[in-house]
């Protein structure tokens, strides 16, 4: 099966990486490959605290997202394909299947688990995915 358009989910964890790897392979020496990079963000609440306050968490959180991003777009650098890294607010569950339908991307390239150190044989994340995806999601141990 050829596909022309993946979604990467991307968290840096050791997974992300080598699914992000993965990706980069099936790409290499096929130029019509668009690979698509996502990393979400979840937002605190608003709790009891100055509204100053969340407002520098917020950037704290949208600075080191695209600092993980950054890493992202370093290994991408190696394709002369179409490639793009996205920074998202949101669940990582929602983000990834949203993004995937944004770009009609044809394979969802994820680790089993991610950062949240959940050792079960997939995690929250990669199980939802995998029972909800329209096409194709390529798990990475």
């Amino acid at each position: 099966m050829t596909f022309t358009k993946i979604l990467v989910a991307f968290d840096e964890s050791d997974l992300a990486l080598k699914s992000l790897e993965q990706a980069i392979d099936l790409a290499k020496g096929k130029p019509e490959i668009e690979i698509y990079v996502v990393h979400s963000v979840t937002m605190p609440a608003n709790y009891a605290v100055s509204a100053h306050l969340i407002a520098q968490i917020k950037d704290s959180i949208h600075v080191y997202g695209k600092e993980i991003l950054a890493k992202a777009e370093e290994k991408l650098a190696v394709l002369p394909n179409k490639t793009e890294v996205f920074l998202r607010e949101g669940s990582s569950i929602h983000t990834i299947l949203e993004e995937a339908k944004r770009h009609d991307c044809d394979l969802i390239v994820m680790g089993s688990r991610g950062l949240s150190g959940i050792k079960e044989f997939l995690g929250s994340v990669s199980h939802y995915v995998v029972q909800n995806s329209p096409v194709p999601v390529l798990l990475v141990k």
